[in-house]
């Protein structure tokens, strides 16, 4: 199931981010966070530490479904709920296909492994994707959400540097951060060699 991140911006805080499925109240979350991950109720920050959205032009070029997840995460003011938010979406991250977890979908550098499948429908690229660590599955989950549905050129376009806009690069380790870079590169080859093949 490949999760909408429109729910990232539209979703109620009765309901939860991407499933209808509530996450934990951190203490540390603010109101805004409140309503982009449905949590119910979060105490107020005081404004000296009210975290405001991390938002950069680099957001403006990725694609729309990945600038939308960027941008609700880079809006949560604790790392401690971002964290538990990528737990949410490894969770919630479709089951890949057994077949398809082979050595040539297996992402090289990676501390955990990682398999990362596209296909082509149209002039549209869509992934599969899975890991056998929670964290580094959330990070799967997020580009595969946030990828599938765009076209090769917009897959191609995307700066690795929005991990850190996100907020996310300081919940992981320099090795997940690399394997992070690692996935997104093998991705846009698989774009790439479909688009390819399409033009021949």
């Amino acid at each position: 199931m490949l999760i909408s991140a429109a729910a990232l911006l539209l979703t109620p805080p009765a309901q939860a981010l991407f499933a209808g499925r509530a996450i934990p109240p951190s203490p540390l979350a603010s109101d805004r966070s409140a309503c982009l991950f449905g949590v119910d109720r979060a105490p107020r920050l005081a404004p000296s530490r009210r975290a405001r959205p991390m938002c950069s032009a680099s957001v403006d070029t990725l694609p729309p479904e990945l600038a939308k997840i960027v941008t609700g995460f880079s809006m949560v003011p604790d790392q401690k709920l971002r964290y538990q938010q990528l737990l949410f979406l490894a969770k919630k991250l479709d089951p890949m296909d057994a077949e398809l977890q082979v050595s040539e979908n297996k992402v090289p550098g990676c501390l955990s492994t990682v398999y990362v499948h596209a296909s082509r429908e149209g002039d549209l690229i869509y992934y599969q994707g899975n890991s056998d660590a929670q964290l580094t599955k959330g990070l799967v989950a997020l580009l595969v959400n946030g990828l599938s549905g765009s076209t090769n050129e917009q897959i191609q376009q995307v700066d690795p540097t929005f991990i850190q806009t996100a907020g996310l690069s300081q919940s992981l380790t320099p090795g997940r951060n690399n394997g992070f870079v690692n996935m997104l590169a093998m991705m846009k080859r698989q774009a790439a060699a479909l688009s390819d093949a399409q033009g021949e």
